[in-house]
Formats: C-alpha cells, structure tokens, sequence
C-alpha cells in the first residue's frame, strides 16, 4: 500500500530531492532557453519525494494457517519489475493481545489483572483497518436485521483496541453514506452499528432480476392469427414484456449506480495508507443482470427468449471495479445475506415439482418485497453470489455464503487478517497518480502470499474528486494521524455564554504566519466541528477566503455557533484547496448552565497588545450571537488582540474583558479581585488589577481591568476572578488560563 506513514516509532516526512550539479546546470542553461520552452519544461516537472513504502503481506501454508517465522531475508519485492532493497520489518500475530473472552474466565477464576499496556505500546505502527459496509440496496429486512447481529459480534468477539474501524452504507436513494470514518472510537461505532435497522432499506433490485428471469420461462406466444380472445391475450402479454423490461432496466440502473459509487471510493481510498479490509453484508449484484443468461438458444425462434447475452457497459464497469478495489489494497471478505442461506425448506422441491402451476409460489409481500419460496431451486445466475464470490477472488478476501455462520467465519476473517508481515522500502515518488505494480514474494517453499497488487503515486490536490476530498477532510477532522497535515499547532481557545435568549459558544483560533505563508493556493478553508460528551457532531461551519489577501500573516479567527449547555470539542481544520495541505487544532469547551438569581460572571477574555493581524469570522444565519458577543467582548483591534495560548515571559501588562450581570431591576454595586496562581507549584503569584472602566450594553456590564503582571517562569497559569455583589449580597468566581512561553 501506498504508506506515507513511518514506521517503528519515528515517522517520515518528505524530503525534497535537491541535486546541486543539476540545479546549478539548470540554471546556467536559463539565459539561452526560450521563454516558450521554459513554460513548457516548467508545466512538464513534478515534485518528486523520497518516501517510505510499507507493504503488508499475509503469508499462510497450503491449509490457510499463517506462517509467523518469517525473517526479513525471506521476502523478495518488486516495484515496476524492478527489484527494491527491503530496509523495514515489522512482524504482527495476534498472540501479542489478550483476547475479551480469556480476560473474564481469569477475573472469575480470581486471577489478577495484567498490567495494562501502555498507549503508546498497544497501538501498532500499521494497524488493521476494517470498513464494515451495509448493502441496503442489495438486500432484504431479514438479511439487514442479521448482518447488524453479526456486526456487533465482530465488535465484540473480534476487533482489538488498535483495530481502526469505518461504518459505510449504501442505499438506493443516499447512495454511498459514510457513518464513521477509520476511528479507534469503539463505542462510537457500536453506536451506529445498532442503530443499523430494516428502515434504512431501499431498491430491491435483487427481487426485480429474479422475478425477470422467472416470468421469462414462460412460452412466447405465436403471432399467427387466432380468435379474438387471444389476440386480446397476446396484448396482455406484451404489455406485460413491456413492463418486465422497463421493471430490469430500472434494477440495472441501480445495479450501476452501486458500480459507480463503489469504484470511486475505491479511487479514493488509493491514498489511504495500510490494506484495508471490508466487510460487506449483501446479497450481491445479480450476475445475470451483467452476464447474461445464456441457458437458450439464440438462434432458435422459440428458445431465443431465454438466451440473454449480458450487458456490456455494466460488465465493463463492474470488472473496472473491481480492478480498482484491488489496486485501491482493499479485500473484500463478504457475507451473503440472501434469504436462502436459511435452513433450506425440505418440502420446497417437492411444491415446485408437483404444484409448479400454483401461482401462489410467488406473491408480493404487504412491504412491497417479491417473496419467493422456492430458494432451493433458484439459479445462481439470478442470484449475486457469484458476483460476492468473484470480488472477494479478485481481491484477496473471501465468500462466506450463509449469514446465519457469521461467528465461525468471522473467526476466519480474524486469523486470515490477524497475523501479517510489514516490509518497507524506500522510492522516489511523484505527484503524477501513476500506478505502480508491486509484487511479493516468499522464497520459502510451500507458503503462499497475499499482498497488494501496487500503490497509486499522490496527484494533485485539485485533481482529487469531491469523495476524495471527502473522505481527506475526515481524516484530517478525525484522526491524529494524517499525512497532509503540518506539524504546526496553532492555539485555540473557547468562549461560553448563556443568555436569556439562548446559549452559545464564540471560538477563537490565534493562526501563525508559520502557517499562512506555507499554504501555495488561493483558496483556503476554514472548518470549524463541534463534538459533544458523546464525540457526536453538534455544529459545523466552513468559511472560504481568498489567501491572497493575508499570506504570511497572522489570522485571529472566529466563530460563533449556538449550543445548549455543556461540554464540547472543538476542532479547526485549515485546508488550502490548492495543495491539500493542512493545519489542524483542538481545544475544550463549556457552556455554562442557567445559574442562580445573583450575581454571575462570564468568561474572561484576555487581550494582548496589539500587533499587525487579519480578523476572519463565520457568523451564524442570523448573526444574533455573533452580535451579542461583539457587544459583551468589545474592544479595540488596532490596539488589542485575543490571547489565545502562550505569551512571552517578557510580558507585563494584560486586558482582561469580565462580563457580569445581576438581579434583574437591581442597582449592581460589583467589586472585582483577581488572583495569578501557577499550575504546576499551586502558588499565588503578586498580581495587580486596575479597573479602567465599565462598559454597560443590553446584557448587563462589562468590566475593563488591566493587569501587572511580575516576571513569570515558564509554564501553565489559572487566572481568577473574584466578584462580589454588595446590593445582593451573592458571590461568584470565574477562572481562565494562559501559558507562559
């Protein structure tokens, strides 16, 4: 696979290919190239990089058992046909985790706990990567309600805690929908695996096929001239031909559409580094509905009906796909949901031999699904189990034919994905998206490999389709581990509210020009995510700037988004749409509950002397809260700016904003105090506060107080804020903190 990651520890950053002779040759031949041949040879020339390639390889005996005394020295690749030097091993079985079951026959038979493994320890360096993908366009309720149930086995019995996990689905009318991306968040996954249900089922394009060739058996009727009653009959059944047709070519162009999304997401999926394993509960695609059916005799006036040549486009795309799911390193291990993986009906043959004219085999059921009772006799070219079974085959996985089996061969998924080598190499690499051919070997007899077939090189970022793109902004929004991203963290901070009309969160982002002057587009994203307690997305917004404008600058960024009270993640994702690279920044935030009739403070604002900065905000529809946090928070941004993070030890003055209310139609009679302790010793540090004035707006009042501040170690610092209500006589205290650098 196309791995940019590094591995045992230490990771990889791309080094630039810089020759001395060459650049020096280069230019002195500059002068005396042509201005039209400079523009050529420039748009000719591509960035190229010296990477690490790590492959992953699964070596198993003549029974399927994996071989795990690999070495090294046993393993032969090559990349393009030529033969690479292997620099990188990494072996994985999975002895090295103590399996769930093991765990709770110890803790009953009263054995003591093992120590845990450290999280840096636990997590492999290229963990397994499981896509589970829900079929509800090719399938039935029952099938749907039976791979949730095999679903959440897999969770338990199954997958390790550094186990990466994706939950896809598809249907007729969403299409390809990506519930979670590759998360180590478990319990999140649990979450939408049962919320997986019979509802979200839509085409049964399945049905259609098998009700198609089922009505096709039956005898075409001469044309030659009869009574009136049966010419009557022959337009009944050509009317019935007619809607027969169009019924298949609406199935076919489900099936294509389900071709379609599968073979970009593979295309997608090209540059997401390690193999990748996918679970696919479906009934499958109909291979007569790509293949034909091909049991009549083409040249023969009454037998032709039967005969049925396929379909060229949809063959065509589906051989594509499947060539892209291999390229793309995805095996595909599927399960057949069909509804005659049941125990098979043992009167069944006996009702299609001696009742064959009883049209009561066949009924639509009340949810509009065709209920067939003759499964035993079904012909597999109507069914899609030969095409699970020749996708599996193309991409290393395996076909798994009855459902209702899903312990046992999950179990088989489990060994055949468990235990794998990782060798590495190093390449030189272009963004050209070329696709180069890998191939592993094993020089010990009797073993045999599975491996990727290749890796796609990068291309460029603005060459990337809109799934792609997708599927690049959940990595960066959901996972630590992203390649694109720089390894610049930029400080955030987070600013809760509660007022009478409603609660709110204002989230403040202090952007570097370490960061802007890296970014080469012009365009640049702005995304801001909300997560709850239960890492469920509450909020998003994206804003869309010219770069141009403030490249090399710094950006105060800004965002304001209602939410109800309590506590949230926030997430900045900072995309140039040119080049995909990105920065990426978390903070924690709270949003206060209502609190008690008295005095209440809000969160202090700390502001900085001003400097030459870029102010970017995304304002709510109705800007409302944008506006209430404009008029709490004012200040003046040619002479302040937000702190947000770090200050220099050498600071000695600070702004601090403390907004405050009280009893309603009470005159406020506040007095304000602050203490400095630091964090890491818990002592008070000598601080002075000088109120410099009150601000009064629709909300209450604002107190302006600056700070003195004495010379400070560096380290982490709580400010807090001591206020007292001498007409109510309440009290409240609010704290906010800062890093010294």
């Amino acid at each position: 696979m196309n791995s940019r990651g590094f591995s045992f520890q230490w990771r990889v950053t791309r080094l630039v290919v810089c020759l001395g002779l060459i650049l020096l040759f280069t230019f002195s031949l500059a002068w005396s190239v042509p201005q039209q041949e400079q523009e050529i040879s420039q748009s000719l020339q591509y960035n190229v990089s010296v990477v690490l390639k790590l492959i992953t390889v699964y070596v198993t005996d003549k029974k399927g058992n994996p071989i795990e005394d690999l070495g090294l020295e046993d393993f032969v690749v090559t990349d393009n046909g030529q033969a690479v030097k292997l620099t990188e091993f990494e072996k994985h079985t999975l002895k090295t985790t103590q399996s769930k079951d093991i765990q709770k026959e110890e803790q009953a038979m009263g054995v003591p706990a093992r120590a845990a493994v450290p999280a840096e320890q636990a997590v492999t360096v290229q963990p397994r990567k499981f896509f589970l993908l829900f079929d509800f366009a090719f399938n039935h309720a029952k099938g749907i309600l039976k791979a949730r149930k095999a679903a959440q086995h897999f969770l338990e019995k199954i997958v390790r805690a550094d186990d990466e996990l994706s939950v896809l689905s598809y249907s007729m009318i969403k299409g390809l929908t990506v519930h979670e991306y590759l998360t180590r968040d478990h319990d999140k996954v649990r979450q939408v695996i049962d919320s997986i249900g019979s509802k979200d089922i839509a085409g049964r394009a399945s049905e259609i096929e098998q009700n198609y060739w089922m009505m096709a058996q039956e005898p075409v009727v001469s044309s030659s001239v009869f009574s009136s009653s049966v010419s009557v009959d022959n337009r009944n059944e050509k009317a019935k031909e007619q809607n027969r047709e169009a019924e298949r070519q609406e199935a076919k162009r489900i099936a294509e559409n389900y071709i379609l999304r599968m073979t970009a997401l593979a295309q997608a999926l090209r540059y997401e580094p390690g193999q990748k394993h996918f679970i696919v509960f479906s009934t499958g695609i109909p291979s007569s509905m790509i293949y034909g059916n091909q049991a009549g005799n083409p040249n023969d006036l009454h037998d032709r009906h039967k005969f049925d040549a396929g379909d060229h486009v949809l063959r065509t795309k589906n051989e594509n796909m499947y060539k892209e799911l291999a390229a793309a390193n995805c095996s595909i291990y599927a399960f057949d949901t069909r509804e005659s993986a049941r125990a098979v009906d043992l009167f069944a043959y006996d009702r299609v031999t001696f009742e064959e004219n009883d049209r009561s085999r066949g009924m639509f059921a009340a949810s509009g699904v065709f209920q067939d009772h003759t499964d035993v006799t079904r012909d597999e070219k109507t069914l899609g189990g030969n095409s699970l079974k020749r996708m599996t085959d193309l991409t290393g996985g395996k076909y798994f034919s009855n459902i209702n089996f899903y312990d046992k061969n999950l179990e088989q998924v489990q060994a055949m994905t468990g235990t794998y080598y990782v060798v590495g190499y190093y390449t030189s690499e272009k963004e050209d998206g070329r696709f180069h051919e890998v191939k592993v070997e094993v020089k010990r007899p009797g073993c045999e490999v599975r491996a990727q077939s290749g890796y796609f090189n990068p291309k460029p970022f603005n060459e990337y389709t809109e799934l792609e793109k997708k599927l690049h902004l959940f990595d960066l929004a959901l996972n630590e581990r992203s390649f694109s991203r720089l390894p610049v963290r930029f400080p955030m901070s987070c600013i809760g509210l509660q007022l009478i009309e409603g609660s709110g969160l204002k989230m403040i982002a202090s952007v570097p020009d370490e960061v802007t002057s890296r970014f080469k587009g012009n365009k640049v994203e702005y995304v801001t995510l909300i997560f709850d307690e239960k890492n469920d997305i509450r909020q998003m917004r994206r804003l869309e700037t010219d770069l141009r404008s403030y490249q090399g600058k710094e950006v105060i960024f800004n965002s304001v988004m209602p939410l109800e009270p309590g506590e949230y993640t926030c997430r900045l994702v900072i995309r140039d749409l040119d080049t995909g690279l990105s920065a990426v920044s978390s903070a924690k935030a709270l949003v206060p509950a209502t609190s008690k009739s008295g005095l209440k403070l809000g969160t202090p604002l700390l502001l900085q002397e001003g400097y030459d900065c870029i102010y970017l905000e995304v304002k709510f529809d109705n800007n409302r809260l944008s506006r209430l946090f404009s008029e709490i928070y004012s200040f003046d941004q040619k002479v302040f700016v937000p702190l947000v993070g770090q200050v220099s030890k050498q600071t000695r003055h600070l702004r601090v904003l403390v907004p405050f209310n009280t009893v309603e139609g009470s005159e406020a009679q506040v007095a304000l105090a602050v203490q400095l302790i630091e964090a890491s010793t818990g002592q008070l540090r000598p601080v002075e506060a000088r109120l410099v004035e009150t601000i009064k707006h629709s909300r209450g009042e604002t107190a302006v107080l600056d700070l003195s501040l004495p010379e400070l170690r560096p380290g982490d610092y709580f400010l807090y804020v001591n206020g007292v209500d001498r007409a109510s006589k309440t009290q409240a205290y609010i704290q906010v903190s800062f890093s010294v650098q």
